[in-house]
């Protein structure tokens, strides 16, 4: 089940991002790892349509980017560009202050 995430970004605009059924192995990997602790939270959550304030978003940015990082070192195969896309998201959420809603498929 997909987590469809968006953010009030004006008036009458939201900006969108999906961590989509592929991801979630992947986000797996770094369960219950210290090193990850937003990133648990958002797993441990990911059916429970958490909402996401502007710091627990930085902190997220922060850890995607770190991931990222620890998956290049060990040369394994990741899907680059959805983790990008979701480190961009959170880190536009975070900068605007914006609190980023979900809900699952």
């Amino acid at each position: 089940m997909a987590l469809n995430m968006y953010f009030k970004n004006g008036m009458i605009r939201k900006t969108h991002c999906q961590i989509s059924d592929d991801l979630v192995p992947t986000l797996y990997q770094i369960h219950d790892n210290a090193n990850f602790p937003q990133l648990t939270w958002l797993i441990n959550n990911l059916y429970d349509n958490p909402q996401i304030e502007p710091d627990i978003a930085t902190a997220l940015a922060d850890e995607m980017i770190a991931f990222e990082r620890l998956i290049l070192s060990l040369h394994l195969p990741f899907p680059m560009e959805s983790l990008q896309k979701l480190q961009t998201f959170f880190k536009e959420a975070a900068t605007k202050e914006q609190t980023i809603y979900t809900s699952g498929d």
